[in-house]
């Protein structure tokens, strides 16, 4: 999407009645989440191949 073509005032309404920052934060719990998992796989990984 080009905003550049829009009025100031298009965009900044739909800025503004878009979904709020919901998705954004449950995007970062999620991907809190998977780091969390990663983590935890390296960690055990790590333990069985250096005895």
């Amino acid at each position: 999407m080009d905003f550049g073509i829009l009025p100031p005032e298009i965009n900044s309404g739909r800025m503004y009645a878009g979904p709020g920052p919901g998705p954004m934060l449950a995007a970062a719990a999620a991907w809190d989440g998977l780091a969390a998992n990663l983590y935890s796989t390296a960690t055990s990984y790590h333990s069985v191949v250096s005895g």
